[in-house]
């Protein structure tokens, strides 16, 4: 399982071990300068080019590809322009260096990865103040971009849950599956799918949650089968790299409990937290004081029954975005407040590795 959790969490007592925290390691493997990419010149309104850059979010689709999602500030580069322009920042080496994909949009809004191509949505502000969506393909590999649709906010359009080749199209509420690639193919799907939890996997099926049970839907043959039955019902079905989740809500206090799939409970949470996780199989990091007066991260390789903590002495860390590759690396946008520019000090886009 990877990903972000999107609704904040606070561990319980299911996660806060009894066990020492131990002294965890970080190897940094990349602190990227931005000033590598951009060079001021005497139009500039800002001494750091990073802080032209309003950043979305940081992912990695593989080991070595890393890309930034956001806008800049154009008059930060340039006094006589003003507005936002929204780009791509792309690196092919695990983040040592980056080329600029800019893009005609002042909002980049999200970015949904596979390991060789990425969808992502863009959006402008119209002079009259209507908002119209783009959507793209990026190839992960030769960085081409191509126009995959473009449409108003309001006319209820979107794309969600891609797997490389595969996305589920939603126009108004209406369902297809439809294959990126060759448009001509696509196959309608049930509009209960609105009301249900399901994901889209490699192989082009659904794995459906219906209360109590997991089903297979097979799209091409508009067939289905019960794939488990479980002894509860659950609300939320999280799925990635070939495992799955259940998530319950506890209702109306907000939070819930996490579970595997074999109803084993991993851990609770709760809704109106402060506190920050990222899950990938069993390996949990707690980045909850990442952005505090002293930073530190803890990290666990066994669902939070043991901790590792790793300080962050003498930087400043942003609070948003902080991004992950599985469980072996977190990418930051810090400051070290103790050093000068030519000892690494300023804005940079660290990257480090989790070790035991």
């Amino acid at each position: 399982m990877n990903k972000k959790i999107l609704i904040t969490v606070l561990v319980s007592f299911a996660l806060l071990s009894c066990n020492p925290v131990k002294q965890g390691n970080m190897k940094w493997i990349a602190k990227y300068d931005f000033n590598q990419l951009y060079q001021l010149t005497d139009q500039a309104t800002v001494l750091d080019p990073m802080s032209a850059f309003r950043f979305k979010d940081f992912i990695a689709p593989n080991e070595n590809t890393i890309i930034l999602i956001g806008n800049k500030d154009l008059n930060a580069f340039d006094s006589i322009q003003s507005g936002y322009q929204g780009v791509l920042l792309v690196s092919k080496d695990r983040g040592k260096s980056y080329q600029e994909l800019t893009l005609s949009e002042q909002n980049v809004l999200w970015l949904n990865p596979s390991n060789d191509y990425s969808l992502f949505e863009t959006q402008s502000v119209l002079p009259d103040n209507t908002k119209k969506n783009f959507t793209y393909l990026l190839d992960n590999n030769s960085l081409k971009i191509v126009k995959i649709d473009e449409y108003l906010y309001v006319d209820d359009i979107s794309y969600i849950k891609f797997n490389g080749k595969y996305v589920i199209y939603s126009n108004k509420g209406e369902l297809k599956l439809i294959n990126l690639f060759n448009r001509e193919e696509e196959y309608p799907l049930p509009s209960n799918l609105n009301s249900l939890s399901y994901r889209l996997t490699s192989d082009n099926t659904l794995f459906i949650l219906d209360s109590n049970k997991l089903i297979r839907y097979d799209p091409k043959n508009n067939t289905q089968k019960i794939i488990q039955q479980f002894n509860d019902n659950y609300d939320l079905l999280d799925y990635d790299n070939g495992e799955y989740f259940l998530i319950k809500f506890n209702m109306p206090l907000g939070g819930g409990s996490y579970y595997n799939n074999k109803e084993e409970l991993l851990y609770t949470f709760e809704g109106d937290s402060k506190h920050r996780y990222y899950e990938y199989k069993n390996f949990i990091c707690d980045y909850t004081l990442v952005s505090s007066i002293y930073p530190s991260i803890r990290y666990s390789y066994d669902y939070g029954h043991s901790w590792y903590k790793y300080e962050l002495k003498g930087m400043f860390i942003a609070s948003e975005p902080v991004g992950f590759y599985k469980d072996k690396f977190i990418m930051l946008d810090a400051t070290f407040y103790d050093k000068n520019e030519s000892d690494d000090g300023g804005g940079r886009l660290f990257i480090a590795e989790f070790e035991k």
